[in-house]
């Protein structure tokens, strides 16, 4: 394939990607088509099926391009010189404000996480192994200040992010207002920065 190829598919792929994105976060898994999907991205079904040979295939490149975002921004918003009980704790408080607008904000996107926690899991797991990276650095480098004083980060890092589940797309876990799920967070990052701080 010679690289006009290369670039021209490539430019397929996403207006493909962004054509899928548009769809299920808006209408959800189930009520969006392949067919939609081809007709918006002026892509025929064919076509589709050489980038992604499913739905769910497709459903999966829309998550995983919300989570990697999702990771983008978390990982700014936090100071890099701040300590490392700041910024773990503003870490999972931006997570749990940012995961609930993205789902306010695309009300097909709860369905699409459920579709693929179901028929994809190991997908789902391997992206929120993702998520939990920035928490790991976060605890290694509070190791390496004597912040903290854990013997199995990586281990730590799994019992907060599951710690934490509750609070990452709320709206799926729970009908309680946002003010009401906040202060749950909040109570639970209390929680764990008395697990993670050095005594």
């Amino acid at each position: 394939m010679s690289i006009a190829e290369i670039l021209t598919a490539k430019g397929r792929a996403a207006d493909l990607l962004s054509a899928a994105r548009a769809a299920f976060l808006s209408q959800g898994y189930k009520k969006t088509s392949v067919a939609e999907i081809a007709e918006a991205s002026e892509i025929s079904m064919a076509h589709i099926y050489n980038f992604y040979p499913s739905k769910i295939d497709l459903a999966c490149a829309v998550v995983a391009a919300e989570v990697v975002k999702l990771v983008a921004r978390l990982e700014t918003i936090t100071d890099p010189n701040a300590s490392a009980s700041a910024r773990l704790s503003k870490f999972l408080l931006m997570e749990f404000e940012e995961t609930y607008r993205l789902l306010e904000l695309n009300r097909g996107l709860a369905d699409c996480l459920q579709v693929v926690e179901r028929k994809r899991p190991q997908d789902y797991e391997e992206l929120f192994r993702f998520v939990r990276q920035p928490i790991h650095t976060i605890l290694h480098s509070g190791n390496l200040a004597e912040e903290f004083d854990l013997r199995e980060v990586r281990q730590v890092a799994r019992h907060i992010h599951a710690a934490t589940t509750k609070f990452r797309f709320p709206q799926l876990h729970s009908a309680e207002p946002h003010e009401i799920q906040r202060k749950e967070c909040v109570g639970v990052i209390k929680l764990i920065l008395r697990g993670v701080e050095k005594r």
